[in-house]
């Protein structure tokens, strides 16, 4: 499998109240098409042991794999992208409106919660799974989710 990861319009800048530290695009080459992805990365005050917070969107255009099958990839190239350890972060994907063509405007959204595990051989392990609220995921990242 040929991957490629690629980071269009980031933004990396010192956290301030109610913004996300970095948003950016994240698009990389699946199987057969490119998958794409907009992360924002979060800090979370309430968890020392994962200080950061990562939302990946899934996006209406997106024609190419879904984040839940590449996010284990996802989260070994965003984390060399930036700086962090996928391990020592929360990873919440989120479905709302803007992840189908044609929706309309709606508050009716999902919101999954992956965290990782080091191997003894210090790979990334599988994903730990969990159904989270908004409120949750507003905690997790210091009430600037938007």
């Amino acid at each position: 499998m040929k991957y490629a990861l690629f980071t269009v319009t980031l933004l990396f800048t010192t956290a301030s109240a109610g913004q996300p530290i970095a948003d950016s695009l994240l698009v990389w080459e699946g199987y057969f098409s490119q998958g794409q992805t907009q992360v924002s990365i979060y800090p979370n005050p309430a968890d020392t042991s994962r200080p950061y917070t990562l939302v990946l969107r899934e996006l209406a255009t997106n024609k190419g794999p879904s984040t839940v099958d590449d996010l284990a990839y996802l989260a070994e190239e965003a984390g060399r992208s930036f700086q962090l350890d996928p391990s020592k972060v929360n990873w919440i994907l989120h479905w709302g409106a803007f992840s189908f063509e044609g929706a309309a405007k709606t508050r009716k959204e999902i919101f999954l919660r992956a965290t990782f595990k080091r191997t003894k051989n210090r790979h990334l392990g599988r994903p730990q799974w969990r159904l989270v609220t908004r409120e949750e995921v507003e905690l997790l990242t210091d009430r600037a989710f938007y």
